[in-house]
């Protein structure tokens, strides 16, 4: 594995960049207060664009980090304008793994961005970072999630019944993974 840091990565249709501290705006009224978007999320909507401009702040900082990634999602139309963001939420060491997580505006859903997000982050994590197995997680109540994963080449990995409890829900936590060989 290579600690090379957030790259800018670009598609046909996104760039997936560094937050900066004036995204907080449209972070905050595309999905970091809607407690919709953030249903099976692991953190709670924010009360206003002081706390995302906080949260934003703080992964500014974590940049500096060379095995910290996290991305930005824009359209290339709108590169000032957040819809979303991608990151590395783990990384093992030990076998070269990590995990990620996403979240994508609502106005944005089933449009296909975030599996093309996916997909190229996938694409750096394993050709740029050097890893060799991804993976990513859902809760069962949501398989859209699934959907995004399965879409970008992840294969099921497992199931861990009644994983995850949280605002009142209880779901079944699954599990997928890809790695270089199966590329």
């Amino acid at each position: 594995m290579k600690a090379i840091g957030t790259q800018i990565l670009q598609t046909d249709r996104l760039i997936l960049r560094r937050f900066v501290e004036s995204d907080a705006e449209t972070m905050f009224q595309n999905w970091a207060s809607s407690a919709e978007n953030l249903t099976y999320v692991t953190w709670d909507p924010h009360s206003d664009v002081k706390v995302t401009r906080n949260s934003i702040c703080n992964w500014v900082s974590s940049y500096i980090n060379l095995n910290y990634y996290k991305w930005a999602i824009c359209l290339k139309e709108k590169p000032e304008q957040v819809i979303g963001d991608i990151s590395i939420v783990e990384i093992h060491e030990e076998d070269s793994s990590c995990e990620i997580g996403y979240v994508l505006g609502k106005a944005y859903w089933g449009r296909g961005i975030m599996t093309e997000a996916l997909k190229t982050v996938l694409d750096f994590c394993f050709t740029q970072a050097g890893f060799q197995k991804i993976r990513a997680r859902y809760a069962s109540l949501n398989p859209a999630s699934g959907r995004v994963m399965e879409k970008a080449g992840m294969f099921y990995l497992k199931t861990i019944v009644d994983g995850v409890e949280r605002k009142g829900y209880l779901a079944d936590l699954i599990y997928y993974q890809i790695s270089g060989e199966d590329r």
